[in-house]
């Protein structure tokens, strides 16, 4: 890692995209709510469905357990001290985003940060992460619960509900796509990916009743600069195989092991 991956990084300007898919893979259920149903007939507690009424993992659902991931894995090993090193040269880009930059963590270089009473600077995100789509047919499961009273520990009289589960085994498919990214940057995000992969993140409700263990596989990242997108140059074939996290992003996590070093 060098000084260079400190630096600011405005949207006005396309360096480069780093594209590549996802697949999860349920090792237990999955849960993700769409709220109390109104059909009289369904489930208490539907999931998540596309247009076609098949299940889906929704982009903001899983971007939110990654942000979640990266925010309490930087500040365990204070990743953010290492704003302290930025370059205080002089910048050609306005002195006011550099300085609302600086001010920035790292995860909310990532996933962005909106104005408010406490920050005045707002910027937006530079990662996108799609829908993660199930292409086939999947018969959801229907389970029984029931509110417990946790004084008593006993369950509470006239609480008890259904709840739509996605089976295990049931796959998902999507993509991630990354503007700008810094070396470190991309490690992050496949720090996280790593994370719920190993379970020590979890997808989805009703984690305490076993539910949303996840495996998580990608493809070979794609780098395409500006010259590449002007060709319009497509992934290969062979960039489509799906691996481990830790295989097929492993120099992105090389780089943010440097940037842990660099810190400690």
């Amino acid at each position: 890692m060098n000084m260079e991956d400190l630096q600011p990084r405005p949207h006005a300007v396309l360096e480069k995209l780093m594209l590549f898919d996802y697949r999860l893979t349920c090792r237990t259920g999955l849960h993700i709510g769409a709220g109390k149903s109104a059909d009289l007939a369904g489930s208490d507690l539907p999931v998540m469905r596309d247009a076609a009424g098949r299940p889906l993992v929704p982009g903001s659902s899983l971007r939110g357990v990654l942000r979640a991931g990266i925010a309490s894995f930087c500040d365990s090993l204070r990743l953010d001290s290492v704003r302290s090193r930025e370059d205080a040269a002089p910048s050609v880009l306005p002195a006011e985003f550099v300085a609302g930059w600086k001010k920035l963590c790292l995860v909310d270089r990532l996933f962005g940060a909106a104005a408010d009473k406490e920050k005045e600077f707002s910027y937006g995100s530079r990662l996108q992460i799609s829908d993660g789509l199930c292409t086939d047919d999947v018969a959801v499961e229907l389970r029984d619960g029931v509110g417990i009273d946790r004084d008593t520990r006993t369950a509470r009289t006239g609480v008890k509900y259904d709840l739509e589960v996605v089976p295990a085994g049931t796959r998902f498919l999507g993509r991630i796509r990354f503007k700008n990214p810094a070396d470190y940057e991309l490690g992050l995000l496949a720090q996280a990916l790593w994370m719920l992969d190993q379970g020590l993140l979890l997808l989805g409700g009703k984690s305490a009743r076993g539910l949303g263990w996840i495996q998580v596989e990608v493809t070979t990242p794609q780098l395409l600069r500006p010259a590449q997108i002007l060709r319009r140059e497509t992934r290969t074939e062979s960039r489509q195989e799906f691996g481990p996290v830790d295989e097929n992003l492993g120099e992105s996590l090389g780089s943010l092991q440097q940037l842990a070093d660099a810190v400690a």
